[in-house]
């Protein structure tokens, strides 16, 4: 497994420089199977709260599907078919906006390639790192699973009373 990493900058408005990130994970066929197998490519590789991005989305689908509406029933003089029109339009662009924004990172996405857009090259960075932590993490599990079938002996060993008891507090 290796990961891919493409970095571009581009002067965005007003002269400011845009970072981009592009970020992909080239895989074996023996690991492709067993990412099929075990349907690793719908798991979350690094989890984030978009709860905020999708309000934006919904705004910003909502705000689009009015406008669509009324151009469509305007242009077509069918109120159905603007009301469709401007459905169609309000959810692909709350779609695109949520796709695009999104923290949260699916195996499947650095399995097709996906790209970040960073506000500086220090969050570039960051994200850099942040990926390749969670892809080794990723590497672990699939590395494990190629063990999941049988059974595995642990033995657990009584700890001293002092350890134990801070191990039982720490748990808890």
């Amino acid at each position: 497994m290796e990961l891919l990493f493409k970095r571009e900058q581009t002067t965005g408005k007003m002269s400011r420089v845009n970072f981009k990130l592009w970020g992909q994970l080239e895989v074996t066929e023996d690991e492709l199977a067993l990412i099929n197998r075990y349907r690793f490519d719908e798991s979350v590789l690094i989890g984030s709260d978009d709860s905020e991005l999708l309000r934006k989305a919904i705004k910003l689908g909502a705000g689009i599907f009015v406008v669509a509406a009324l151009l469509f029933t305007y242009m077509l003089s069918s109120g159905m078919m603007g009301f469709l029109g401007g459905a169609a339009a309000g959810i692909g662009a709350g779609y695109w906006l949520m796709n695009e924004k999104r923290e949260t990172i699916f195996v499947k996405d650095l399995l097709h390639g996906r790209n970040f857009t960073c506000d500086s090259v220090v969050e570039l960075a960051k994200k850099e790192a942040w990926l390749e932590g969670a892809c080794g993490v990723f590497r672990q599990v699939m590395e494990s699973a190629k063990h999941w079938d049988g059974v595995e002996r642990h033995t657990i060993e009584p700890l001293p009373k002092e350890q134990a008891k801070d191990l039982i507090l720490r748990a808890a």
